[in-house]
């Protein structure tokens, strides 16, 4: 249940993805901070300042990302004439998983503006994070996450709605229970 805790990592994703000022975003920070920390990382939980400084490193690195990919090549080339190793993958791949999803929902209904809910097809949440079809893991998976976030699924007109049976093609409606 660690791996489904808030990380710093985590949390600048889904608050740099909300296109907020800058007031905005500290406001949240904090709402963050006093409202979720039973879903903080144990590091975060008693330390406010590294909490808030954490987060703001990496939402920098979000922020300045495009730059720092344009720049990419040119450090290759320096690594290739010292003779080092670079895994390009570790520094190119974006920030993708399905965990991020399900907190990026808790966080969007309990502290964004608005509604007090997210809609998105089950296709569209698949294909957004690389999977082709539903396994039986990833069901497990997927409904693990709903229960440590204390999140239902409904379909339109509020029926239940079970993940593993549904059409992939019906909008799901996610709330917090």
């Amino acid at each position: 249940m660690r791996a489904f805790l808030y990380s710093a990592l985590d949390l600048a994703a889904i608050i740099s993805c909300m296109e907020l000022g800058c007031k905005e975003e500290n406001h949240m920070i904090d709402l963050i901070w006093e409202g979720e920390k039973y879903f903080l990382a144990d590091l975060y939980r008693t330390d406010k300042r590294k909490f808030i400084l954490d987060i703001q490193y990496w939402m920098h690195y979000f922020y300045e990302k495009p730059i720092l990919d344009k720049e990419f090549p040119a450090i290759e080339k320096d690594f290739e004439y010292g003779n080092h190793i670079l895994n390009v993958d570790q520094y190119l791949s974006d920030y993708t998983n399905v965990d991020l999803f399900f907190k990026g929902v808790r966080i969007r209904i309990l502290y964004g503006k608005g509604n007090d809910y997210v809609r998105i097809k089950l296709r569209t949440l698949l294909t957004e994070y690389g999977y082709r079809r539903r396994s039986k893991l990833l069901i497990q998976h997927i409904k693990s996450c709903m229960l440590f976030y204390n999140l239902e699924a409904t379909l339109r007109g509020g029926n239940a709605c079970d993940i593993e049976s549904c059409n992939l093609d019906k909008m799901l409606i996610f709330r917090i229970v």
